[in-house]
């Protein structure tokens, strides 16, 4: 009889209708994104690439498609190094690196793209929270955060934007007609190796309702990819081979360019 009853009140309580507040989400937009290579070989006479991030906004779950501003947010990023920074001073007429700071999650390359200013797109906190802008990158933490490590991670950022490393563009999203947009990247000569991530934000009158991610895989090919695996996995083997090279070359000059 009680087994009876804790099946009836089982019943009861599965056929009993959901709370007020635990109402599903309401349905919203999606962003669906993709990279025009997924993988770039680099060899001796590599000179940069450009690459396209496309993609478009499925409207099909959307409550009212036809309302709302939408922006979109590109960020390309490598793997993260650690980086030390040195300021250089004069001592007895010669520059020389004196006084340094090490940033431990500094990424070898960053670009970030938008269809209007960032600010304009959403707030400085959720700029913040993604990792939005060279402002916003986190370099690792440091032990003082001070001016003086604000002055090196300034530095770090000029550099690495003279370099064509860091990238920064609020005008470098286009939609083509209502969903459709694109974005591209120029990744020039010196870019890092690696396995980069590119993620794509799609915002609605400033709220982030939509993410899209993927990967972009930057790698060594031909001879230096041959020469670069050698040196990491057989550095001995490596500076044999190098000493043997170099020994040869001086006795075949020798013997060209001497003397009788």
């Amino acid at each position: 009889m009680m087994a009876r009853g804790l099946w009836l009140l089982f019943a009861l309580c599965a056929l009993s209708p959901a709370p007020a507040g635990a109402a599903e989400p309401a349905p919203t937009e999606t962003v669906q994104s993709d990279v025009s290579t997924r993988e770039i070989s680099i060899q001796s006479n590599f000179a940069g690439i450009e690459i396209v991030i496309f993609g478009s906004i499925d409207f099909s779950h959307a409550l009212a498609p036809d309302e709302g501003n939408y922006d979109v947010i590109t960020v390309i990023r490598s793997p993260a190094e650690p980086i030390v920074v040195r300021r250089k001073e004069q001592v007895a007429g010669i520059w020389v690196n004196r006084a340094g700071r090490t940033f431990k999650g500094v990424p070898g390359f960053y670009a970030v793209l938008g269809t209007r200013p960032f600010k304009a797109i959403t707030t400085e906190d959720t700029l913040k929270q993604l990792g939005v802008g060279f402002s916003n990158l986190e370099f690792g933490k440091n032990a003082q955060d001070d001016a003086t490590v604000a002055a090196y991670r300034s530095a770090l950022t000029r550099l690495k934007q003279d370099q064509n490393l860091f990238q920064e563009h609020d005008d470098g999203v286009t939609f083509i007609g209502r969903s459709l947009f694109r974005a591209s990247v120029d990744l020039p000569a010196n870019v890092p190796l690696g396995r980069y991530t590119t993620d794509v934000y799609l915002f609605r009158d400033g709220h982030l309702i939509s993410k899209s991610e993927g990967t972009l895989e930057v790698s060594q090919a031909g001879f230096e990819r041959a020469v670069s695996l050698l040196a990491r996995d057989h550095p001995f083997v490596y500076g044999l081979a190098a000493v043997t090279i170099a020994v040869m070359i001086g006795l075949f000059g020798w013997v060209v360019f001497r003397r009788d």
